[in-house]
C-alpha cells in the first residue's frame, strides 16, 4: 500500500514543471520587460515563446493596460530606447522573425504610438523609425503605466505655444501634414471664442489656406520672422513639397490670404519680392492683438530659460575656474551694468564678446549655461548651419536678421541674454582672400557682417569653438575673454567621474581615470549609457567591468580604415 502510495506520489511530481524552469513572479514592469526580452532573442514570437514568458506577460500587461503583444513589441522597444531611431527591421533581426511579420504588427505598433509610448519618425525617404519618450522610461522606472497628458488650450497664446510644439514633430518627421491640419483645425476650435478665431472664420478661408496663414503667423510669433521665403514654407509640408497650389497663388498674389490683406510682399529697394512675404501691420496689430506683441513683442519665448538648466558642478583647472568665476561675476545682473555704464563713460565698446575653445567635449558649452543659470540670463542659441542657406544674398540676410532680432530683445528685457554661436568653427576661420567660388564669397560675408556686429553689439555674445590654430585675427582682437578649455587630467577625470557616479569608488574612478583618457563630455555620455542600462537591468550595484568596456567602446577606431589614394 505505501509502495503504491509512492509510485503515485512519484508519477504527480513529474507531471509538475521543474521549479529551476519556473521564473519568479517579476516585482515591476522592468524585470518583466528584462525576462520578457531575453527570452524573446531567436524566439520568432512563437506560441511557445508566448507561453514561457506568460507570468512576466500577464503582469506587464495587466500594469500597462495593453495586449499581449503590444506589451512584447514595448518590450523590445524600451530595450532599444537609447536608440533614437529603431528599425522595425532591427526587431525583426533580434526576434529571429521575417520583417513582414514584425510588419503585421503594425496595428499593434499604431496603438502603442497613439498613447504615446513611441514616437514615429516618416522620413522623405520613406524610412520608418522609432523612439521611446523619455517621460515613458520616466513612468516605467517608477512601475506605472504612461499617461499622455495635454493641457487645455486656454487662449491664444497657448494656442501657438501648442502650434509651436506640433511644428516641432513636424520637423522632426514625427507627424504628417494630414495630422497637422487635423490638430491645428482642432485646437482653434478651443479658441473660437477669441477675436482672432471669430474674425478668421468671417472671412471663411479653406482649411488648408487657414493652415498657411497659422504657420506664417507662428512664424512672426515665434522667430518675429517678417521674412518668410519658400525655404521656409517647404517646411510645412511632406517631403518639403510644396503644392503647387500653393506656390502659384502666392506668387501670382492670387491667394485669399492677400485679399483680406493678411499677408504682403517683402519689400526690397521699392521692389517687391515674390518670393518673400510677411504679415501685413493689420495682421500683426489687429489680428493677433490678443497677444499684445506690439508691446512685448514676444522676445522671451524664442529663448532658451535659464531656469531650464539643471545645475551641474564642472571641473576645471586653476586657470580656468579663475577666469570663468571672474566672467560670472561681471555678467550677474548688479554687476553688468555698472560695468557697462563705466566704460560708456570711459568712450569703450560696451558690449562683452567671449569665446570658448579647446578640445571637443571640455565643458565649453555647458559652461555657458551654468553661466546663464548663475546670472540669471536667457540664452539666444545659434545654429550656424541654419542660418546658412544655397540661395543667393540669403544667408547674409539671415545674419542681419539675427543681430536684429537680438538688439529688439535686448532693448525690452530687463536682463539681458546671451547670445550664444555654439559650435562656431565654420564662421571663426581664416577669410579667404581673393575669394572667386560663391560659396567662398558666402563665408567672406558672413564673417565681416558677425565682425561689424561685434563692434557694435551691446549685450552679451558668447562663441564656442574646437579651433585652436585656424582662429582669423580680426575675431581675435574683438573677442574681450578668450578661455582656453583643456582636456581634463587624471586628477580631474577622476573628480569628474565621482561627481557624475557618486556611488563609485574612489580607487575605481581612479583606475577608470588613469585608464582612458576621455573628456568630460565622454565620460558623462558613457554614464548616461549606463545609467539606462540599470534602468532596464533594475540592478544599482556598480559594474565596474561594464563601465570599462562603455570606456573601450567610447571612440570610433581609426585603425581599420581603409586607406584611399596613394
Amino acid at each position: 500500500m505505501k509502495d503504491h502510495f509512492n509510485d503515485k506520489k512519484m508519477q504527480f511530481d513529474e507531471q509538475l514543471p521543474k521549479e529551476e524552469n519556473v521564473p519568479n513572479r517579476p516585482k515591476c514592469v522592468l524585470e518583466a520587460f528584462e525576462y520578457i526580452v531575453e527570452v524573446a532573442e531567436d524566439s520568432k514570437l512563437s506560441e511557445e515563446f508566448m507561453k514561457k514568458i506568460e507570468l512576466h506577460l500577464k503582469y506587464a500587461s495587466r500594469k500597462l493596460k495593453l495586449s499581449s503583444i503590444q506589451t512584447v513589441l514595448l518590450a523590445l522597444f524600451v530595450d532599444r530606447s537609447e536608440d533614437s531611431s529603431i528599425r522595425i527591421s532591427e526587431i525583426a533581426s533580434y526576434t529571429g522573425c521575417r520583417t513582414t511579420k514584425i510588419l503585421r504588427l503594425s496595428a499593434e505598433i499604431d496603438v502603442l504610438e497613439k498613447m504615446h509610448y513611441v514616437r514615429a519618425s516618416r522620413s522623405c525617404m520613406n524610412s520608418l523609425t522609432y523612439r521611446v519618450p523619455s517621460d515613458v522610461l520616466e513612468a516605467l522606472k517608477k512601475n506605472q503605466p504612461y499617461v499622455y497628458n495635454v493641457e487645455p488650450i486656454a487662449d491664444l497664446q497657448s494656442f501657438f505655444d501648442r502650434f509651436s510644439e506640433l511644428m516641432t514633430e513636424k520637423d522632426n518627421n514625427e507627424i504628417t501634414y494630414q495630422t497637422l491640419l487635423t490638430q491645428t483645425n482642432e485646437h482653434l476650435a478651443e479658441i473660437k471664442t477669441t477675436y482672432f478665431m471669430r474674425t478668421l472664420e468671417r472671412f471663411q478661408l479653406e482649411e488648408e489656406e487657414l493652415l498657411l496663414f497659422i504657420f506664417m503667423a507662428h512664424l512672426f510669433v515665434e522667430h518675429q520672422d517678417d521674412r518668410i521665403g519658400f525655404r521656409d514654407i517647404m517646411n510645412l509640408y511632406d517631403n518639403d513639397k510644396i503644392p503647387y497650389w500653393c506656390k502659384n497663388d502666392l506668387r501670382n498674389r492670387t491667394s485669399e490670404l492677400f485679399e483680406y490683406n493678411l499677408i504682403e510682399n517683402v519689400n526690397e529697394d521699392g521692389m517687391a519680392r515674390s518670393d518673400c512675404f510677411k504679415l501685413t501691420e493689420y495682421a500683426k496689430t489687429d489680428l493677433l492683438a490678443e497677444l499684445n506683441l506690439i508691446v512685448k513683442a514676444k522676445a522671451e519665448h524664442s529663448l532658451i530659460k535659464f531656469d531650464s538648466f539643471t545645475e551641474k558642478r564642472l571641473i576645471y583647472s586653476g586657470s580656468e575656474q579663475r577666469q570663468i568665476n571672474e566672467l560670472s561675476s561681471i555678467l550677474s545682473a548688479d554687476r553688468f551694468k555698472k560695468v557697462q555704464s563705466r566704460l560708456q563713460n570711459a568712450g569703450m565698446r560696451t558690449g562683452f564678446c567671449c569665446l570658448f575653445y579647446g578640445s571637443p567635449g571640455t565643458g565649453k558649452t555647458e559652461t555657458v549655461y551654468q553661466i546663464a543659470r548663475a546670472t540669471g540670463r536667457h540664452i539666444l542659441r545659434v545654429d550656424v548651419n541654419e542660418i546658412k542657406s544655397c540661395w543667393v544674398g540669403e544667408s547674409e540676410q539671415n545674419i542681419k536678421k539675427l543681430f536684429d532680432r537680438y538688439r529688439t530683445i535686448c532693448k525690452e528685457m530687463s536682463h539681458v541674454p546671451i547670445l550664444l554661436f555654439n559650435e562656431a568653427d565654420a564662421i571663426l576661420g581664416v577669410r579667404m582672400e581673393g575669394a572667386t567660388r560663391a560659396v567662398d564669397k558666402m563665408e567672406n560675408s558672413i564673417q565681416n557682417i558677425i565682425l561689424q556686429e561685434m563692434e557694435t553689439i551691446e549685450g552679451i555674445m558668447i562663441a564656442t569653438t574646437n579651433l585652436t590654430n585656424n582662429l582669423d585675427k580680426a575675431f581675435e582682437r574683438r573677442f574681450l575673454y578668450k578661455i582656453h578649455f583643456n582636456r581634463p587630467t587624471v586628477e580631474a577625470r577622476t573628480q569628474i567621474w565621482q561627481s557624475m557616479l557618486p556611488s563609485l569608488k574612489e580607487n575605481d574612478a581612479h583606475t577608470l581615470a588613469s585608464q582612458f583618457d576621455l573628456s568630460g563630455g565622454e565620460i558623462e555620455n558613457i554614464i548616461r549609457k549606463y545609467t539606462v542600462n540599470t534602468i532596464l537591468s533594475g540592478n544599482d550595484d556598480i559594474d565596474l567591468s561594464s563601465i570599462i568596456e562603455m570606456c573601450r567602446n567610447e571612440r570610433i577606431s581609426n585603425s581599420s580604415r581603409i586607406k584611399i589614394g596613394f
